[in-house]
């Protein structure tokens, strides 16, 4: 039997259909009984109370939701599949659990056919333990926090919750995410106009540290000289950026010359930030671009992505954070910046549709697992990262955003997997 706690249950070339029905199906044989780490559904049914055991299963140790099984009180009887009822049953597992639970718990989504009758689908969800607690799931005006306690979930108390927001704080400080404290006097900022000593107001700025670091590479030449090269298979072949070196910090300044300056940046443990204009200016005005700003965010995860494999050997969990800041003129772009995503711009995106970005100062903070960097995962994060940006204003996203994001990262994971071999 495979191990579905450890493996990549979304890898379907090494873990195909079949195995994971095999090794959901020994589960049952071997007798494994609900408890702290494994939960099962008969379908995928809200009624089941699931997206509450997620919530409590980041807060406690991780575990698995089997989605498809029969049972009796917690004992398993039988694996029969659920009936979709026509919806892709991923996004639907997905979106209910990115609108219901934060912060975004860490989670990987398999779904299959069932082999004996192919019209009905088996699911696994797999919860990894959080480092961000606690993780709160919201359902109306109800918010609670709960923890997993053998077979049942369980409202947490004082003192449990006392001690999940001691964990968040030493989880915190291990991970430095904050951009202030991790790029501390390393100019992790751009100008406006460019070449000017004006800091710029409006920025776009992404830091991601791994949770776990190995030891910290240190900030010599060959470590730099690594880091350039990934920024420069991935996203701009030259070598002739000028470099900014601060005592815990090395940065690499693109563009400052021409017209849009760019900032990437490594610091001590393995730490990145980028940091960029967030906007295009135009006779018309201050646009925002919601495709540029993806791409930014693509080619930002896939540098820290190369760096890691590279230099830091590091393939784990790591904290992403995000900032948004626009000007007070800032209208959403609605025009064409490229063929490919024709149609796929400006307030459509948004429901309702958002017709200006003026004045935001937004920010959130997610769990990334970069490896293995799938379609499915990328596109989950644009989207909890945008969602988590103008939810606070009032919008959520449009069905054409996931459509514009099929593009963009489809894009994107071809150009990694050219650098990548």
């Amino acid at each position: 039997m495979g191990d579905l706690y450890t493996y990549d249950i979304e890898d379907e070339v090494t873990h195909p259909d079949e195995a994971i029905l095999r090794d959901v199906r020994a589960l049952l044989t071997s007798g494994v009984r609900e408890g702290p780490l494994i939960d099962y559904k008969a379908d995928i049914s809200e009624k089941d109370n699931w997206p509450d055991t997620v919530a409590a299963f980041a807060n406690s140790f991780g575990g698995l939701i089997v989605f498809g099984v029969t049972g009796q009180g917690d004992q398993p009887v039988s694996l029969a599949g659920f009936d979709p009822k026509n919806a892709e049953t991923k996004t639907r597992l997905a979106n209910t659990i990115l609108s219901r639970i934060r912060p975004r718990p860490d989670f990987a989504i398999r779904v299959v056919n069932l082999d004996t009758d192919t019209s009905r689908e088996v699911a696994i969800l797999r919860v990894a333990e959080g480092n961000i607690p606690p993780y709160m799931h919201s359902k109306g005006d109800e918010h609670r926090i709960y923890l997993r306690v053998s077979a049942r979930k369980t409202e947490a108390d004082y003192l449990q919750l006392t001690s999940l927001l001691d964990k968040r704080n030493k989880m915190a400080s291990r991970a430095v995410i904050s951009p202030a404290s991790l790029f501390d006097n390393s100019q992790l900022h751009v100008y406006d106009p460019p070449a000017s000593n004006q800091i710029s107001p409006e920025t776009c700025r992404f830091v991601i540290a791994p949770i776990n670091p190995p030891s910290g590479p240190r900030l010599n030449f060959e470590t730099e000289d690594s880091f350039r090269s990934c920024i420069g298979d991935l996203v701009r072949p030259q070598r002739t950026w000028p470099l900014i070196r601060s005592k815990n910090a090395t940065l690499f300044r693109m563009g400052a010359d021409v017209y849009i300056e760019h900032r990437f940046g490594i610091a001590a443990g393995g730490g990145i930030g980028f940091v960029a204009p967030p906007c295009i200016k135009t006779d018309n005005g201050r646009f925002f671009v919601p495709a540029h700003f993806c791409r930014h965010l693509l080619n930002f995860l896939g540098v820290s992505l190369l760096f890691h494999e590279r230099a830091m050997k590091f393939y784990g969990p790591c904290l992403l954070h995000v900032n948004l800041t626009t000007a007070n003129e800032t209208a959403l772009f609605d025009g064409v910046p490229a063929p490919q995503t024709q149609g796929l711009e400006g307030s459509g995106l948004f429901d309702p549709p958002l017709l200006s970005m003026a004045g935001l100062n937004a920010g959130t903070q997610i769990e990334v697992n970069l490896q293995p960097p799938t379609s499915d995962r990328l596109q989950e994060y644009l989207e909890t990262v945008l969602l988590d940006l103008v939810r606070p204003i009032g919008y959520v996203l449009s069905p054409q955003f996931r459509v514009m994001t099929e593009l963009l990262v489809g894009e994107f994971l071809d150009r990694l997997r050219r650098v990548r071999t």
